[in-house]
C-alpha cells in the first residue's frame, strides 16, 4: 500500500510536498523555509522597526519646531507621519505572526493536550495544526518584509525632503551656495537609496512570484 508524507515545500509557497513512500503514514513537522528567517523576523519587528519609528518621530519633532529651516516643512511632516504609521504596523503584524510561529519543540514542552487520541494520532494532529499556522505565519511574514521595505524607502524620501535646501535660515539669513549644494547633493544620495529600496522590493516580489508560479506548474497533472 502507497502511504503519502506531507514536507514542508521549500518552494517559497508554503504549501507542503507530497511524497510517496511504501510504509507508514507520517506527517512532518513543517519549517519556516529559511531557517535563520524567524530570528530575522524578531529581530525586524522587535528591533528595527521600533528604532526607526522612533528616529521618525524625533525628526518629525525637530521639522515641526523649526519649520523655517526646512524647503518643504508641510511635506516633510506629513511623510514622516506615513513612516511612523507603517513602521508602526510593521510591528504589529510582526506581534501576529509571533503568535503562530513555533516549532515542534516549543508544542511537545507543553506535554501532551489530550488522553483522547493515541499518541501518533496526536502527533499528526498538532503536526497538521502547525503546518497551518506556519502558512499564516508566511502571510504575516510577507505583510511585514513588504510594511518594512515600504518603511525604509519612505523615511529615505522624508530625509530627501528634510534636506532640500530653504530659501533662508529662519527667513534672515541666507544659504551660502556651498551650503545649498552640499544639502542637494545629499538630497539626491537619500533619493538614491529610496529608488534602490523600492527596485529591491520590487524585484523580491517578482521572484517570490517566478517562484510560486513555477510550483503551481509543477503540481499541475
Amino acid at each position: 500500500m502507497t502511504s503519502s508524507t506531507e514536507v514542508a515545500g521549500a518552494d517559497g509557497t508554503g504549501k507542503p510536498d507530497v511524497v510517496d513512500h511504501q510504509g507508514k503514514a507520517e506527517t512532518i513537522w513543517t519549517g519556516p523555509g529559511d531557517f535563520g528567517q524567524p530570528a530575522a523576523y524578531d529581530a525586524k519587528t522587535g528591533v528595527a522597526a521600533p528604532l526607526l519609528a522612533g528616529f521618525s518621530l524625533a525628526l518629525l519633532g525637530v521639522v515641526a519646531q523649526a519649520p523655517t529651516s526646512f524647503r518643504w516643512p508641510g511635506a516633510t511632516l506629513t511623510t514622516l507621519v506615513v513612516v511612523c504609521a507603517v513602521l508602526v504596523m510593521c510591528v504589529q503584524f510582526g506581534f501576529r505572526g509571533r503568535a503562530v510561529l513555533y516549532s515542534k519543540a516549543d508544542v511537545e514542552a507543553w506535554g501532551r493536550l489530550t488522553t483522547v487520541l493515541a499518541p501518533p494520532a496526536e502527533q499528526r494532529l498538532r503536526a497538521r495544526v502547525q503546518r497551518n499556522d506556519m502558512l499564516r505565519w508566511r502571510r504575516w511574514h510577507r505583510r511585514t518584509q513588504l510594511s518594512y521595505n515600504a518603511g525604509i524607502a519612505l523615511l529615505f524620501i522624508a530625509i530627501a525632503l528634510a534636506l532640500a535646501p530653504p530659501e533662508s535660515y529662519g527667513g534672515n539669513t541666507p544659504l551660502s551656495a556651498g551650503e545649498a549644494a552640499w544639502r542637494w547633493a545629499g538630497t539626491g544620495l537619500a533619493g538614491c537609496v529610496s529608488l534602490a529600496e523600492i527596485i529591491w522590493t520590487v524585484r523580491d516580489e517578482v521572484l517570490l512570484h517566478r517562484r510560486r508560479r513555477a510550483a503551481h506548474s509543477d503540481q499541475e497533472p
